[in-house]
């Protein structure tokens, strides 16, 4: 006995569990994503990145991760990583 009030223990439900980190659910969720952090915000002590599509190309890619450091709260990030 801890002397604490024992809680109520309920099962999670489906509805209760969020997608897991990267993953969506309906449209579009079988579509490769890859996530591109900001490692001067990383660095900084804030995580900063973004979800990007990997199938709709190469320039897509760039585009989304230069766009990802320009609204950096790092001023002049440049440094990125893909995890």
């Amino acid at each position: 006995m801890t002397g604490r009030p024992e809680q109520e223990t309920r099962p999670v439900t489906t509805s209760q569990t969020p997608a897991v980190l990267g993953f969506t659910t309906g449209q579009g969720a079988d579509e490769p994503r890859i996530y591109v952090a900001c490692l001067a915000a990383y660095n900084g002590g804030r995580l900063h990145g973004r979800w990007i599509s990997a199938a709709c190309g190469e320039d897509h890619i760039w585009t989304e991760t230069r766009t990802m450091l320009a609204e950096s709260p790092e001023p002049d990030a440049e440094e990125w990583a893909v995890h």
